[in-house]
């Protein structure tokens, strides 16, 4: 539209003035804009765009000039239409590139619940033994040294078989069917489950969770996911923090549950491998508790969001469909 102003008797300066004032109220649009899909997106920049060719189109037909009015509202047209087909091009490259991701992950974890299918229960087996008579070894009149390698032997042990499970969660399909969850009284559960654990770093939980709240699900399967996520936020944190945990149902239908740490934090890209599997931001972690988490969160129809900021902390956000 400047370009056209340069070569038509339009004041330049005036054309500067509506286009300033433009941008800037394209600063609050721009947050509405990206809430909506294609379509939601095509008519709120159509609407927003049409405001100026309408408005100086008025401003033109108070002056009489109709030739120039036409001009104005062609040209606008023109604009519009190419502005909407960026839309359709950007918006659908977008959706390739996240289907390409999605196609990525779900080979990834056709690849890892192969595995776990494959190997998981043949490893379980003697490692249970094992475990079973150095627990009777314990028994036994032993020194102190070898009592205390008996118990760290047996720690590893359990350590690796709760790798083993997380394995074989991936790997089992969602047979049982769903019921319906006290929401509500699951998320208590789960902070009552750490809580021991988020004293002993001296580690405060403030909660505030609607009551009533009802989503269809597996219990032990959402408390799980809770569970896994507030040990992270402690572990995240060390020592001497706290942890804000909430819940409320959302008017899209939906129950969204927040846990916010004040911990170490993370990059933007490591906030993009999370929940992958075999990544971890922790030292002794196999990336596999957020994968199963994920896995869980979606097979209920809902997604989990996360937010943070190194040194600042971070949030986790997990949306589920609330009970029809």
């Amino acid at each position: 539209m400047l370009v056209i102003g340069s070569f038509t008797d339009q004041k330049l300066l005036i054309l500067l003035g509506n286009y300033t004032v433009f941008c800037l109220l394209l600063l609050p649009v721009t947050r509405l804009f990206h809430r909506y899909r294609i379509k939601g997106k095509v008519i709120v920049i159509s609407l927003f765009y049409m405001m100026i060719p309408i408005t100086r189109g008025i401003f033109l037909q108070i002056k009489g000039d109709h030739r120039q009015t036409l001009f104005e509202l062609s040209s606008s047209l023109i604009i519009l239409a190419t502005l909407i087909a960026i839309i359709y091009l950007i918006e659908n490259m977008k959706e390739q590139i996240e289907m390409k991701q999605e196609l990525i992950r779900t080979e990834k974890m056709n690849v890892v619940s192969q595995l776990a299918a494959s190997v998981a229960h043949e490893i379980r087996n003697p490692m249970t033994s094992v475990r079973g008579f150095m627990q009777l070894m314990q028994k036994e009149e032993l020194t102190k040294e070898q009592q205390l390698y008996i118990s760290i032997s047996i720690e590893e042990l359990d350590r690796a078989q709760e790798i083993i499970n997380q394995y074989l969660a991936l790997a089992k399909p969602q047979t049982d069917q769903y019921e319906t969850i006290d929401l509500t009284s699951v998320i208590q559960q789960s902070i009552d489950v750490m809580h021991s654990y988020a004293i002993l770093n001296s580690i405060q939980i403030t909660q505030q969770v609607e009551s009533s709240l009802e989503i269809e699900g597996l219990k032990l399967e959402i408390q799980q996911v809770l569970i896994n996520i507030i040990k992270n936020a402690i572990e995240a944190i060390k020592s001497e923090g706290e942890i804000w945990i909430s819940a409320e149902k959302n008017a899209n239908g939906f129950v969204s549950i927040q846990i916010k740490d004040n911990g170490v934090g993370m990059t933007g890209n490591q906030i993009k491998k999370l929940g992958s599997p075999y990544y971890s931001t922790k030292e002794k972690g196999t990336g596999l508790g957020l994968t199963v988490c994920h896995q869980i969160v979606k097979q209920m129809g809902g997604q989990i969001l996360i937010k943070s900021e190194l040194k600042k902390g971070t949030c986790f956000t997990i949306n589920l469909p609330s009970k029809k």
